[in-house]
């Protein structure tokens, strides 16, 4: 009988791990996930695993080996914090976790953002010039370097704006159906025309099954959308006949990934949305 191939996940418990690990888990893949929490003695199939304290990174020697690691794991500074707060957690664990992967030839996909070409470039795809003009980006484009030079088989994914039910608050497309499934309507700032090509998370998760391949691949939705069509779509799911609150503002930039072709294709918005009521508002 074949053994099932083992992965660590890191950030198992967070928006996208909790879509990943059941993903990898129907593709045939041994889990393992990481956890912050001290308390001893931890659940069968999870490892003491804090990304601001490498020690317990480099612990995991102990523990054999893996044959891949999923590290989606991060800090994301959404409280002003700066490149020093963000250095060991998101550089420096993803340097310890390329040391691992070499230790164990383990293959390693890491969970980076489109936003390393800047949070004001328009169209983003694979010659962008890279810009990363925040700290949250550049702490992740410091984390790429890091697998480059580490010689480690590892594959990058550059994600979009990913969203579902749940899904951080920063992204107000989050917000609306967080919002939609109380019966809420969406607040919509000025005309909404801004384009976006945000991707459901669950698409993630397939994606990062598929991505055993090497290299950096940009992982956003294929359909390309205003955010005004986005509101919509979450009213006439939720709750038909009702519309966006639309609020006066400054307009947004139009903010457009051109997803890998190596990567499968994702789902349209409203079949996303159309998931989400089935999952949420039985």
């Amino acid at each position: 009988m074949e053994v099932a191939k083992s992965v660590l996940v890191t950030g198992a418990t967070g928006f996208l791990g909790r879509a990943t690990v059941p993903a990898l888990t129907e593709a045939g893949w041994q889990i393992t996930r990481g956890s912050r929490s001290a308390a001893e003695p931890l659940a069968k199939g999870v490892v003491r695993l804090d990304l601001s304290e490498p020690a317990t990174l480099l612990a995991l020697t102990k523990q054999g080996r893996f044959d891949a690691i999923v590290h989606l794991g991060a800090r994301v500074g959404l409280s002003g914090e700066g490149e020093a707060e963000l250095f060991v957690p998101n550089v420096l664990a993803t340097g310890c976790l390329a040391y691992l992967a070499g230790l164990w030839d383990a293959h390693l996909i890491f969970a980076s953002t489109a936003i390393v070409h800047g949070v004001r470039q328009e169209t983003i795809e694979s010659d962008s010039p890279l810009r990363p003009d925040t700290a949250y980006a550049k702490s992740k484009w410091l984390g790429e370097q890091l697998l480059a030079t580490s010689n480690t088989k590892h594959c990058i994914l550059r994600i979009a704006g990913i969203f579902g039910a749940g899904g951080p608050v920063h992204l107000g497309l989050n917000r609306a159906i967080d919002g939609a499934i109380k019966g809420e309507p969406p607040l919509q700032i000025a005309s909404g025309k801004a384009l976006r090509n945000y991707i459901y998370v669950e698409d993630v998760a397939q994606a990062i099954v598929y991505a055993l391949l090497e290299g950096t691949h940009f992982l956003a939705g294929h359909e390309v959308i205003s955010v005004s069509e986005m509101l919509q779509g979450v009213c006439d799911t939720f709750s038909p006949g009702q519309h966006p609150v639309i609020k006066d503002g400054p307009e947004a930039m139009n903010q457009v990934i051109k997803p890998s072709i190596f990567l499968p294709a994702t789902r349209g918005f409203r079949e996303a949305l159309i998931d989400i009521r089935k999952e949420y508002c039985q």
